[in-house]
């Protein structure tokens, strides 16, 4: 009897043995998911470069000059070129932390003023948004590190705003942009001064003289328009010495 017993317990391993056997063969060939791969995944570069301010700053002028001239087809075509440079715009955020957005905001609301203008050939309206865009350009440049001479702009902005209240013969915002000019040429003028630019000063120098002299608006209607070329000879003189550099 007990050798019944025996032979029982060795058959039952052996089927043990054979089951087990078996059941590793199935657990091995069954399907299992993979483990994610520990290999760093590099997402495809998604930053947009930032737009060509002195192109945009181009368009612009030209836009204001061909608006002021009556030329509504160019100041049209300005205005989509300016609009196709300026897409990119930067957004305020941790890419552009000094990117201001109230400007922005100043940016799109001015933007929208010129497109009415154009669209009701508004010359008035035309010539003071551009003014407007183009100060706000050139402080985006400075936040963005990108004016060479940030002063230079407000010089560009206050020149060409008090040439729009002397057509306007608006004499107290003339005062104020003059008053505006004058310290914004203090700061800027030693700078000048110190490149080998006298004769660009003592030019400057000359046209705020006749200004502060002026008593009507006609006088300042035929000085005002002098300075936007002698401003723009500085921005040349200014840009030439940075470009040997």
């Amino acid at each position: 009897m007990r050798r019944w017993f025996v032979y029982l317990a060795v058959a039952g391993g052996i089927l043990l043995l054979i089951s087990g056997i078996f059941w590793m063969r199935a657990w091995l060939s069954a399907p299992r998911d993979e483990k994610p791969s520990s290999a760093p995944v590099h997402e495809a570069s998604t930053e947009v470069p930032l737009p060509d301010f002195r192109r945009a700053l181009e368009q612009l002028y030209a836009l204001r000059n061909a608006a002021d001239q009556g030329d509504w087809i160019r100041a049209r075509s300005c205005f989509q070129e300016f609009e196709r440079l300026m897409q990119a715009l930067p957004s305020p955020g941790l890419k552009h932390p000094d990117v201001s957005i109230a400007l922005i905001d100043f940016f799109n609301l001015y933007r929208v003023q010129l497109e009415r203008a154009l669209a009701n050939e508004d010359v008035a309206g035309a010539v003071f948004a551009c003014n407007q865009l183009g100060d706000i350009l050139w402080d985006l440049r400075r936040q963005l590190g990108q004016a060479p001479l940030p002063e230079l702009g407000r010089l560009w902005y206050l020149g060409r705003d008090l040439q729009y209240w002397s057509e306007l013969g608006d004499e107290e915002m003339i005062r104020l942009r003059l008053l505006g000019l004058a310290k914004v040429w203090n700061d800027v003028r030693p700078i000048v001064s110190a490149s080998t630019g006298r004769e660009l000063v003592v030019q400057f120098d000359e046209l705020l003289d006749q200004l502060h002299a002026a008593r009507a608006i006609e006088e300042y209607q035929e000085i005002a328009p002098e300075l936007e070329e002698i401003v723009r000879q500085i921005e040349a003189h200014l840009s030439s010495l940075d470009a040997g550099r």
